[in-house]
């Protein structure tokens, strides 16, 4: 039988053991219960935030708002093939249904904060507890979710070492991969996706086509020959997907078929997203999307169509300017291909330049005042087709209104403008060079068949000097005589009546007849000077016989005396041939003009750049070439101040091949990538200084000069108000 009362002895020491018993209960529930509530917040906090962002979406229907801004498909497609030619640097291409970590602002981002703040509480106990589990990834992802890509990736590591059998394992990957992709470490994310798919059998299509998704990131991430690959992941991402969300797949899935050359599946892919989404806006960008399939595949009636229907609806309202555009464009191409692409035929000129020209009139009186992106793409169309049907002073005058123009979408397609532009402005300028030239020879023919006109023209001169110097009390037929102390001045009014006779036009008061060899010399030199540029424009529209055909026209000329500038224009010339022939893969013809610009010109700077960048033959394995892919290569998973000493190397241990200016175009591109425009313009001045003749200087210069200027109007815009007014005594 239990006593009823503690014994007097040993009741202090039962005292005791009940509080020490009371307190440790206390202090076991006050860190279960701490622990729980905390954890508990920062869940809550990570939900808001989650709930918070998904009312966002739906208010704008999902990622498809991502779309509004229009895909030009024709200039994703041209980027794409100029990004494929240069090699690095990567450039990702931009998914609308890319994995979002944007951050919303005022109090959805402090949930985030909230989130880190209280989980790391949970991390900070002195020992684990049953919730670091669930505090590594909710502090994780809140901060993958914060953009803190580096801080998410130390999270997700240590889960995953801690707890390897985590009930977060794919979760985790997903959001570790991400990470990486974000940060460049494209094999280490390719992994641990492969891993995610070969463990995932909960049969979650939400998440294995988020996975997919992330995987298509990756791909067109890390290299552009996995973009028929992410197309494929993309494809099975959209496994149980419905709606919203499957049509945004589709539209990537047709932007990535397009710019690989598959257009008629991208065309079938653009129609599901069409008919798939209930946003009008993405509507009309998917339908938009379909018709420059159809274009490309030469369905210009299906793609006509397709336009005008944009453009007829007022749901689609946000895509007409972008689908008139098109409209627009599509005649242009149905007309082209109607005559074979030959726009200087007459039946062209006559029949079907009107029609091309009304459709981009109506253009210029819509969208005047309302979309220069629309406009610029106009003028340059038009521009375009001036200049092929022979109209050089029409399409130099818009060429030169839209030089310099950053409205296209991609850095490779303003450049591809300016450089057409700036080439047409220089093509026209030196075809009216020509003409002038042209009118000049006849007057030398007449010249040389009426000899007396030499002595006409100089008494017709004298007369003219004459009348000014005598002044009012001249009379026509008297004789006059000048004293020897006025000689010098009557010559500087002779002199000047010359140069004022020839700059108002071509005609033969241009001609030194003290020297007329030498006069007819500089003619023939500036004729083959004009033959040269219309070349290199030549060049640049891709008209590469055309060049070449210049280029003989230039080379072709005769001169009196082969002088110095004479030779040097001449070596000039065949520098660019053997540029030309090079990177058209000629060899054989690249050489033998090597051979001819070394026997006939060896002296000239030309000769010695064109031995030093194109002679001997270097194939795609020549030392060179793999180093400098092994510093590509390395480039997809580090950071370029990492490759950089790689790239260097290649300058210093190769520096009369390719490569050489090759790897500091790289740096500066990698160094304007990342908005580090001095760096940039350090190794881009590299370029063009140690390499002036290779084809990266000849794309730099005009960037260059316009980053100069643009630093110089920084400089100025920000330099300070000297006061000038001087202070006043005070009273």
């Amino acid at each position: 039988m239990m006593p009823s009362r503690i014994s007097p002895k040993i009741a202090p020491f039962a005292t005791i053991l009940l509080l020490t018993a009371i307190v440790g209960s206390c202090t076991f529930f006050r860190n279960f219960t701490t622990y729980f509530n905390v954890l508990y917040l920062a869940q809550w906090h990570l939900d808001q935030y989650e709930s918070l962002v998904s009312a966002e979406s739906s208010t704008q229907n999902g990622a498809i708002a991502a779309a509004y801004t229009h895909h030009w498909m024709e200039e994703e497609l041209l980027s794409y093939e100029v990004r494929r030619k240069q090699g690095p640097p990567v450039i990702a291409f931009p998914l609308v249904c890319k994995p979002k970590t944007t951050i919303l602002k005022g109090a959805a981002s402090m949930h985030l904060d909230s989130a880190v703040i209280l989980g790391s509480k949970v991390l900070a106990a002195s020992k684990p507890t049953k919730y670091t589990e669930d505090a590594l990834f909710i502090v994780g992802k809140a901060l993958y979710y914060k953009s803190d890509y580096a801080g998410a990736k130390r999270k997700f590591y240590e889960l995953l070492y801690r707890y390897p059998d985590t009930k977060y394992a794919n979760e985790t990957g997903m959001y570790l991969s991400e990470s990486l992709v974000a940060t460049g470490q494209a094999d280490s994310a390719t992994t641990s996706l492969e891993e995610i798919l070969k463990k995932e059998t909960s049969g979650d299509k939400e998440l294995r086509s988020q996975i997919h998704k992330t995987f298509a990131d990756l791909l067109v991430s890390s290299s552009y020959d996995n973009y028929e690959r992410a197309a494929d992941e993309l494809k099975q991402a959209e496994e149980g997907i419905s709606g919203n969300e499957f049509a945004q797949m589709e539209y990537d899935r047709g932007r990535l078929l397009f710019v690989t050359g598959h257009f008629d599946l991208a065309e079938q892919a653009f129609a599901n997203a069409a008919s798939a989404t209930n946003d009008n806006t993405f509507q009309g960008e998917a339908l938009s999307g379909e018709g420059e399939a159809q274009r490309r595949q030469k369905k210009y009636d299906a793609a006509r169509q397709t336009f005008e229907q944009i453009v007829e609806k007022s749901r689609f309202a946000p895509t007409h300017p972008a689908a008139n555009f098109e409209l627009a464009y599509t005649v242009d191409m149905t007309e082209r291909d109607a005559h074979a692409g030959e726009l200087r035929s007459q039946s062209f000129i006559e029949q079907s330049f009107p029609r091309v020209r009304a459709a981009y009139f109506a253009l210029d009186t819509m969208y005047r005042s309302t979309s220069q992106a629309v406009m610029a793409r106009s003028r340059f169309r038009q521009a375009e087709i001036f200049r092929e049907i022979g109209q050089y002073d029409s399409a130099a005058r818009l060429a030169n209104i839209i030089i310099g123009t950053k409205d296209f979408s991609t850095i490779e397609m303003n450049d591809y403008v300016n450089n057409r532009m700036r080439a047409l402005s220089r093509f026209a300028e030196w075809k009216y060079q020509l003409v002038r030239i042209d009118t000049m020879e006849r007057i030398l023919g007449k010249m040389r068949r009426h000899p007396g006109m030499q002595q006409t023209i100089e008494s017709e001169l004298h007369n003219d000097a004459m009348k000014e110097y005598i002044g009012s009390k001249w009379s026509p037929g008297e004789n006059y005589t000048v004293p020897p102390a006025d000689e010098k001045r009557f010559n500087d009014i002779v002199e000047r009546l010359r140069r004022q006779k020839a700059s108002s036009g071509v005609n033969v008061f241009q001609i030194d007849f003290s020297d007329t060899a030498r006069y007819i010399d500089s003619v023939h030199r500036t004729a083959a000077r004009a033959h040269f540029e219309i070349g290199r424009a030549f060049e640049s529209f891709d008209e590469n016989d055309e060049a070449v055909s210049e280029y003989r026209k230039a080379l072709s000329t005769t001169y009196y005396r082969n002088d110095t500038a004479s030779m040097a224009l001449q070596a000039q010339v065949l520098f660019s041939w053997v540029q030309l022939e090079h990177e058209t893969g000629h060899p054989e013809v690249r050489d033998s003009l090597i051979g001819v610009l070394q026997k006939d010109f060896g002296e000239t700077k030309y000769a010695q750049q064109a031995a030093i960048e194109y002679s001997g033959k270097r194939g795609k394995d020549s030392p060179g070439e793999i180093a400098y892919r092994n510093a590509g290569a390395s480039l997809k998973t580090s950071s370029i101040e990492f490759v950089k000493p790689a790239l260097l190397s290649i300058v210093a241990q190769y520096p009369r091949e390719d490569v050489a200016p090759r790897a500091l175009y790289t740096i500066g591109t990698y160094y304007e990538d990342g908005k580090k425009y001095d760096s940039a313009l350090v190794y881009y001045s590299r370029v063009v200084k140690e390499y002036p003749f290779s084809r990266y200087a000849e794309y730099l210069k005009p960037k260059i000069a316009y980053a100069l200027a643009d630093i110089e109007r920084r400089r100025t815009a920000v330099r300070p108000v000297q006061d000038t007014t001087k202070p006043v005594a005070p009273k």
